[in-house]
């Protein structure tokens, strides 16, 4: 710091050289002005800078010849000083108009906020993984991250399925009933879908038995340039409605029905995504719900929070069946065989 101080000190500034720093201080000046108006978005002439630093130097060389070199270094400072500032500021506005126009945007289509709970939930698993990874690490262990994460993905198969995957499994062990022998309890019904009360879509405003509403927002486009979305918000409503086959009707309370067939009957938007799909009149749908009997009148229904309740298409559902256990077979052996070699590769 003395070493500076004595520099500058000995150095002083002649007409020539101070032409010169005024002439630097105009690229000062326009640095200032862009982080000023653009970053910290400050109204103000488009010329102040570029009199001011100027003005700066030739001020301090009319009060000492040695000052104006120490003032260009200050004004020379005070574009990192007010470029960091102003960096902070424009992350902490933009983050606060994305919130505000988030906040907008779900008011709009009823999403509601995250949980608490789930925040904390979220905030632990991801703490949980770091902690893992660094103590691996620590430990000279980050092979067995190799055994680890298949081990977790097999866990979370095995005892925390998602509903799909319930949904399949017992629809592969549970007949099919014709609708005049339905035997109370978990039931699996094959037939055309017929309209009681009929529900409106939200985005399209279709009439229909019952609908999935999801939202999409535009990321990022890939590497290769291909657009891809994010789901911000899905909805699965259905009213009530008849099951039919050739034996009979059944009525069905569709509150908690969910689809599991990939289909989208309407879609629209750019950045912003809508997509619907729509059960229908005369739909073939394959049903799985639990049957009940109040004073002799049948209804499907959801069961506990346990059970499954939803809807697929039986010709998909056919082809599932047909080339699922194939896969399995494959999935087994190559976990196995991946197994062997992690244990070769560790040893």
């Amino acid at each position: 710091m003395n070493e500076l101080l004595e520099f500058f000190g000995q150095n002083r500034t002649d007409a020539g050289m101070l032409i010169f720093l005024m002439l630097f201080s105009m690229g000062i000046a326009l640095f200032l002005t862009i982080i000023f108006g653009g970053l910290l978005n400050l109204k103000f002439p488009n010329w102040l800078f570029f009199a001011l630093c100027p003005l700066l130097i030739g001020v301090s060389f009319l009060i000492d010849d040695r000052l104006p070199l120490p003032v260009l270094f200050l004004l020379f400072g005070s574009v990192f000083f007010f470029g960091i500032i102003g960096m902070i500021s424009s992350g902490i506005k933009s983050s606060k108009e994305e919130r505000i126009k988030t906040e907008r945007f779900n008011r709009k289509h009823n999403i509601p906020k995250t949980k608490f709970v789930q925040k904390i939930m979220g905030f632990l698993i991801i703490a949980g993984i770091i902690g893992t990874f660094v103590f691996l690490f620590q430990t000279e262990n980050l092979k067995l991250l190799f055994l680890l994460i298949p081990g977790l993905i097999v866990i979370n198969s095995i005892f925390f399925p998602s509903n799909k995957t319930k949904f399949m499994r017992l629809q592969s062990i549970l007949p099919t009933s014709k609708v005049s022998a339905i035997a109370m309890g978990q039931v699996e019904i094959e037939g055309d879908l017929e309209q009681i009360e009929p529900i409106i879509s939200p985005y399209f405003s279709k009439p229909c038995i019952g609908y999935f509403y999801k939202i999409e927002k535009e990321s990022k486009p890939d590497d290769d340039g291909r657009t891809t979305y994010s789901t911000v918000f899905t909805e699965c409503k259905t009213g009530r409605f008849k099951i039919k086959d050739e034996t009979g009707s059944v009525i069905v309370d569709g509150e908690g029905l969910e689809f599991y067939f990939d289909r989208v009957d309407k879609q629209e938007g750019g950045k912003t995504r809508y997509s619907e799909t729509y059960l229908q009149p005369n739909d073939y749908m394959l049903l799985i719900g639990n049957a009940t009997s109040d004073n002799g009148n049948t209804t499907i229904q959801k069961g506990s929070s346990d059970n499954v309740f939803g809807v697929a298409i039986p010709r998909s559902i056919s082809f599932r069946n047909k080339y699922k256990p194939l896969l399995n077979s494959f999935l087994a052996t190559l976990f196995f065989i991946s197994l062997i070699l992690l244990y070769i590769i560790l040893n």
